[in-house]
Parts: structure tokens; C-alpha cells; sequence
């Protein structure tokens, strides 16, 4: 009985653990994923969010961002894009949606479950933020 506690306690302890990084208290098993999975990374810095931490650092010269859940899991990544990357197709339905607005931002997302770029636009009477799906597929986010 004595052993199945401290197996307990053992077990709460790692999973609530963090290490130290940067000053800031950083999930451990978000740094150890995040160890193993950019092992170039440089100038990372750690927070945390509601149910994510997240870390952003330089890789091959480029500002990223990683996202990991409270297992340790890569969410995902993002990292700024050039619109040049998109295929012709999308930058045509793009250039027909945007047609008044000044590009501020485009960011890729990838993740298990997304692959797209966001890209965000602005005029003088707002803002718009665009999906674009890998496969082509343009939706106006909601802001």
C-alpha cells in the first residue's frame, strides 16, 4: 500500500513538474518534446496559455512559434509567410478578396489537423483575416 502511494505521489509530481527556462517556469514535458523536435533552435523564449504553452525561437534563421499541450504534444507551429509561396490559383481568389486592402500579416499554421495560411488585411473601413486551406479552399475568419 505504502509503494502505490509513493507510485501516486511520483506520478502526480512529474506530471505537475516544470523546469526552469529563461527565468519562467516551463512545462516539462513541453520542453522535452520541444528539445527533441527543434534541436537548432536559438533565442527561445516560454509562455503559457489556457491549456498550451508555447514557445518562440529562431530555426534556420526564421521566428517560430511552437505550441504544445499539457502532455507534451506539438499543437503546432507558425511562423510568418510570403504570399509568393502560394500557389497562382489561391493568389488569384486572394487578389479578388482583398482587392482594397493593404496585406499586414500572412502566417502559416501547421498541425496535426490544419495546414493553411492566415493571412490578415486592413482598408480604412476595417479588417479581414483569410484561411487558406493547402488544398486552395479561401473562408474569411471571423475577427
Amino acid at each position: 500500500m505504502k509503494k502505490l502511494l509513493v507510485i501516486a505521489l511520483f506520478a502526480v509530481a512529474l506530471t505537475t513538474s516544470s523546469f526552469a527556462a529563461g527565468g519562467k517556469k516551463v512545462n516539462f514535458f513541453a520542453l522535452t518534446s520541444f528539445k527533441s523536435q527543434f534541436k537548432d533552435a536559438s533565442n527561445v523564449s516560454w509562455s503559457e496559455g489556457q491549456g498550451y504553452t508555447k514557445a518562440t525561437f529562431v530555426s534556420n534563421s526564421e521566428k517560430m512559434e511552437a505550441f504544445y499541450n499539457a502532455s507534451g504534444e506539438l499543437i503546432a507551429t507558425s511562423r510568418k509567410a510570403d504570399l509568393n509561396s502560394l500557389p497562382v490559383k489561391t493568389k488569384r481568389v486572394l487578389a479578388t478578396k482583398l482587392e482594397g486592402y493593404t496585406v499586414k500579416e500572412a502566417i502559416r499554421i501547421e498541425g496535426p489537423d490544419e495546414r493553411a495560411y492566415y493571412i490578415s488585411a486592413q482598408n480604412e473601413k476595417g479588417s479581414v483575416i483569410y484561411k487558406v486551406e493547402d488544398s486552395g479552399f479561401v473562408t474569411e475568419q471571423k475577427i
